[in-house]
């Protein structure tokens, strides 16, 4: 659409070249303002949608980076260190954010996104949720049993 407004202005501007009107070149000069500023947008909205998608695997990375943390935490825990299992518990508790601010800027890039990255996005969150409930399974287990 830009491509054939622009040629559009290029046609006209020879025109007008021609013509030596002013009313015409005042127009054309509009057209061409209106066609910087639609291009201006468009820059403006796909940067907007790279920084969500930034965001998005930043966010990813950190839930990623916060699980194996917390795995080798769970790791390193052994039965007799209840207290140990105990902050391990609470510590997985207050980063469960962690996921819930993944999820919020999954929502965010959703719609700007094709079907298929979409679907690879939540089976991404998925198996990072899924992940996330088997450790705390895990520690819980553990945990009882100690």
């Amino acid at each position: 659409e830009c491509q054939e407004m622009a040629q559009a202005q290029v046609l006209m501007l020879s025109q007008v070249r021609g013509a030596d009107n002013k009313d015409a070149l005042e127009l054309v000069d509009d057209k061409w303002g209106a066609a910087v500023q639609d291009s201006a947008a468009v820059i403006q909205s796909k940067e907007d949608q790279l920084q969500e998608v930034t965001d998005y695997c930043t966010q990813t990375q950190t839930v990623k980076t916060t699980l194996e943390r917390l795995r080798a935490s769970q790791e390193r825990s052994s039965s007799n260190e209840v207290e140990r299992l105990s902050s391990l518990q609470r510590s997985m508790e207050e980063s469960r954010a962690v996921l819930g601010e993944m999820l919020a800027i999954q929502t965010q890039l959703s719609p700007c996104l094709s079907r298929s990255e979409r679907t690879t996005m939540q089976n991404n969150q998925k198996n990072l949720q899924e992940k996330w409930k088997s450790l705390e399974i895990a520690v819980d287990r553990t945990l009882y049993h100690t």
